[in-house]
């Protein structure tokens, strides 16, 4: 037998929301008059034995069989029974209703006798189906409010009318609307909710469609709404453009199908709400499993849902959607559950304006290795998720099996908003996952306020990357952003971003791009060898990134795994406030282990903090343009025994002020050593305490520092500074740490009021400062009250190097070169053409050590002139260094060459090369 049957859900309904159509049919008796009228009557008869009425006669042309009826009704528990002579051989059952009165039908509809039929059943003035009611056909079943019925042959079967009517033996192939059109509806009560029954075929075509507190179990479903207007439609399930007015309204109801089933929604206007369920068991085929086509589609409070078929070794059924407006509220989902054997199919949105405002699109489940769980395609001119809305494709774990991937997830909007935590994620949550799933977005514009888009593992597979494309601007302001996860054996996805503007604002906490590796919470902790992922690569592509407060690009390691590399390519560039850009390899927190229990039971509520093997990655920027910061932090750091990765910067121009910092640093807990700082461009400019700094608490070199310009280098300002320290003690080290190197390199180089550039070291030696100049070039320290200097400082028998060489002249107008080594260790050398000094401000050289000075030494306070030369003698103002080497009297030594337009008169080279 193959049947659909409606009963009701035990769901309350609304108040007011049953039409009171639908509760006449609870009361209705049987009554089922066929015509009479020569003008109408096709020979049927109607006889009623007991609860069942047996429909024969009819007209017969070919193979359709015709039936008119002056009205017709079916009371709860009631049969209508066809039948016929020859009836294997007939294709159509053509009931019309004529006289003017709706249809209610509470009882069974059977039409088995003709096994391969379809069944039509036209009446103008409305269908109600009402509790109970069942349908029992070989074929489709067809019910429609539809003035007409229009064959093959181009001939019309009208209801209500003999004019222009014709039973044809043609096909069936439209229905006519002429206006004014009537409604079905579909409706019944708790007691009589009916299940495990073999489901048939069923179409429902009328001007709008109500199902009410509900359920109906079928093979497959189309329902049409074609609102008042005149037109002529298609008998078959299509989904074609409708006129507005149309109306499909599912509350309260559970609409399912048998394996394989299908279900097409046509309308002005779609609305499932009420905990409605619609789901459909199906396997992979030309058309959609449920395919929905209106103007406006709304969900709220019920699902669209797609389920395989449990045990089927194939991709289960899609989901397709065309919309003007798809709007899913809370508890509102479009659904894909796929199964172990199989994978999920696809859903697919096709809308103006897709709306998710506590709703959710997803694809869920398990699914065979080499089949994703289901992808995700939302196309739209606008795409906003809000309100814990999320689009999602989730992979759970079954058995411990082999399993497939995470979906995919592809969306390409003119503008995407995502806000008030609405989420985009890819989630793979089994252990023998064999792939990821991503998220590509395209979109002309998209913002991301209090939300995020999100790709995760906690096992062995990787993360799936994300690929962001944005052709206009594309702002992050909440707290959410982009970010990869692993918390597990895989990798973090890689994140790629092009967009024509990046900008990143702190307006309700900080947004961020991240890819990272983390330690799950204690009551999910394993083993720590469980979690050797390492963070993706972020790679970053645009005209213009802006970057204000606690906005964030990061990459880092807290597990056992690497940190990975960021990259960025941009016309222009800025930071500002608790603007960051890092990469790091932290610390491992770790519940302790049940040995560590036993030593010190107060460890209990506590975390252990251990260093891991992981390294940060490298930062490398390039902008067309000015990298500009006022405030903001550029870094890599290491806190274990991986290395911090190098940080470089190439632009136009580099601008740094207000306390910004370009770094490199290593931790003390254990021998990871800092990366290399090198910045590029025409221009670099430092003031107003901004700093380009490498350091290491640990014995490892910090890293170098290396300033390329191609015009000039500014340090300005308290604080502005390009410095390397080691701060490793003899309490924590071995042996001492160093500190790295510094060159600067540009045709002039000035150091202003308070301009520094250091390396120094508590225990270890001092790293190696040098300053290179063309022969044209210019180097000038000024300062006065708070004068500029060049310094290194380093531990006992050891002493930095500052070697200038070779500009044209260095200006010095309030400076300090001060290399302060202990026992003599530090070196000097200054190589040229002119050294000028300024008498109106201190200028200090101080050296522990050898100097060697190779120039002319003028000054210019009033004129050009070869005043006395004094240096001051480092081993009087190192207090609290080498005691003994202060006591053996040995000052610093200067060397003159006599050579050059402005040499001293009369100065005769010493033996040694230089005077004393």
């Amino acid at each position: 037998m193959r049947r659909w049957l409606i009963a009701s859900a035990a769901l309350a309904l609304a108040a007011g929301a049953t039409p009171v159509a639908a509760q006449d049919a609870l009361t209705t008796q049987t009554a089922i008059a066929p015509d009479t009228l020569p003008s109408l009557s096709t020979g049927t008869t109607a006889t009623t034995d007991g609860a069942t009425t047996t429909i024969g006669g009819g007209v017969r042309a070919g193979d359709n069989l015709f039936h008119s009826f002056a009205h017709f009704s079916l009371g709860p528990g009631d049969i209508a029974r066809w039948s016929a002579s020859d009836s294997a051989t007939i294709r159509n059952v053509i009931n019309r209703v004529t006289g003017g009165e709706r249809s209610f039908i509470g009882g069974t509809i059977d039409a088995s006798a003709m096994p391969g039929a379809d069944f039509y059943f036209i009446n103008p003035a409305g269908i109600v189906f009402g509790d109970g009611a069942a349908i029992d056909v070989g074929g489709v079943a067809h019910f429609a409010t539809a003035h007409q019925l229009g064959f093959a042959d181009g001939s019309v079967l009208v209801s209500g009318t003999a004019s222009g009517s014709t039973f044809s033996m043609a096909q069936p192939m439209r229905f006519g609307f002429l206006g004014n059109n009537q409604s079905i509806s579909v409706s019944g009560r708790p007691e009589a909710l009916t299940v495990g029954q073999t489901a048939g075929r069923l179409s429902l075509t009328a001007s709008d469609i109500s199902l009410f507190s509900t359920e109906m179990a079928v093979d497959s479903l189309a329902l049409r709404a074609v609102g008042q207007g005149a037109l002529s439609l298609a008998v078959g399930p299509d989904t074609a453009a409708l006129p507005a007015g149309g109306v499909i309204d599912i509350f309260a109801s559970i609409i399912g199908t048998s394996s394989g089933g299908r279900v097409t929604m046509s309308g002005d206007n779609v609305q499932v709400s009420g905990r409605s369920l619609v789901v459909v068991t199906a396997r992979d085929s030309a058309s959609p499993a449920i395919h929905v086509r209106a103007n406006r589609l709304t969900i709220d409070g019920g699902t669209l849902q797609i389920n395989g078929i449990t045990g089927l070794a194939a991709r289960g059924g899609d989901i397709t959607v065309d919309a003007g407006f798809i709007g899913i509220g809370q508890d509102g989902t479009i659904a894909i559950g796929s199964q172990p054997q199989g994978g999920g199919g696809t859903i697919t949105l096709n809308a103006n304006h897709v709306l998710l405002n506590g709703g959710s699109i997803e694809a869920r489940g398990t699914a065979a290795p080499g089949r994703s769980v289901g992808d995700v395609i939302v196309r739209a001119e606008l795409l906003q998720i809000f309100e814990i809305g999320a689009i999602s494709t989730s992979l759970a774990e079954f058995t411990g099996a082999p399993s497939g991937t995470t979906g995919n997830i592809t969306i390409d909007a003119g503008r995407l908003e995502i806000d008030t935590t609405g989420l985009i994620l890819a989630e793979n949550q089994a252990r023998n996952a064999s792939g990821p799933g991503s998220i590509t977005i395209r979109a002309d514009e998209m913002s991301v306020g209090r939300g995020r888009i999100s790709t995760r593992t906690e096992t062995a597979t990787a993360a799936g990357p994300i690929d962001i494309t944005v052709r206009g601007l594309l702002e992050l302001t909440g707290f959410g952003g982009i970010q990869s996860v692993s918390q597990g054996l895989g990798d973090a996805g890689a994140i790629t971003i092009r967009a024509g503007t990046l900008r990143m604002i702190d307006d309700v906490g900080g947004p961020l791009i991240s890819s990272q590796t983390e330690i799950p919470r204690p009551q999910e902790f394993t083993r720590l060898s469980d979690y050797t992922g390492s963070a993706g690569r972020i790679v970053i592509e645009t005209d213009s990134l802006e970057m204000i407060g606690r906005s964030t690009i990061s990459t880092a390691s807290s597990s056992l795994g690497n940190a990975g590399d960021i990259v960025i390519n941009t016309g222009r560039i800025s930071l500002s406030g608790d603007a960051e850009i890092t990469s790091s390899a932290n610390a491992l927190s770790v519940p302790p282990s049940d040995e560590d229990f036993e030593a010190d039971p107060d460890l209990v509520p506590q975390f252990k903090i251990v260093p891991g093997p992981g390294r940060a990655g490298t930062i490398a920027i390039a902008a067309t343009g000015t990298l500009s910061m006022t405030g903001g932090t550029i870094s890599t750091a290491t806190k274990g025994f991986g290395d911090a990765g190098a940080v470089m910067v190439a632009a136009d121009r580099i601008e740094m002020g207000e306390g910004s910092r370009i770094s490199s640093d290593a931790g003390g807990l254990a021998p990871g050593q800092a990366g290399t700082v090198l910045l590029i461009a025409r221009d670099i400019v430092l003031a107003n305490g901004a700093e380009v700094t490498t350091g290491s608490a640990n014995a490892t070199t910090a890293g170098a520092i290396v300033l390329l310009a191609e015009e000039s280098v500014l340090i300005t300002g308290s604080g502005s500074q390009v410095a390397s320290t080691n701060s490793a003690t003899e309490l924590n080290m071995r042996t001492g740490g160093a500190a790295g190197n510094i060159t600067v390199s540009a045709p002039r180089i000035t150091l202003g009021p308070g301009g520094l550039i250091t390396t120094s070291s508590r225990v270890g030696p001092a790293g190696q400062i040098d300053l290179l100049l063309p022969s044209t070039g210019l180097l000038r320290l000024a300062g006065g009250t708070n004068p500029a200097a060049i310094a290194t400082s380093s531990g006992p028998g050891t002493g930095g190097r500052i070697t200038i060489a070779r500009p044209y002249a260095l200006i010095a107008d309030g400076g300090r070169i001060e290399a302060l080594g202990q026992q003599r260790g530090a070196n000097v050398q200054l190589a040229t053409d002119f050294f000028i000094r300024s008498a109106d401000n201190s200028n200090l050289l101080l050296v522990d050590g050898d100097l060697v000075v190779d120039s002319q030494v003028g000054n210019v306070s009033s004129g050009i002139d070869t005043p006395d030369i004094s240096f001051g003698d480092a081993a009087g103002v190192l207090a609290g260094q080498c005691r003994a080497a202060r006591s053996s009297g040995s000052v610093s030594r200067l060397a003159i060459d006599a050579v050059g337009p402005l040499a001293l008169e009369g100065a005769e080279p010493a033996a040694d090369g230089g005077c004393r």
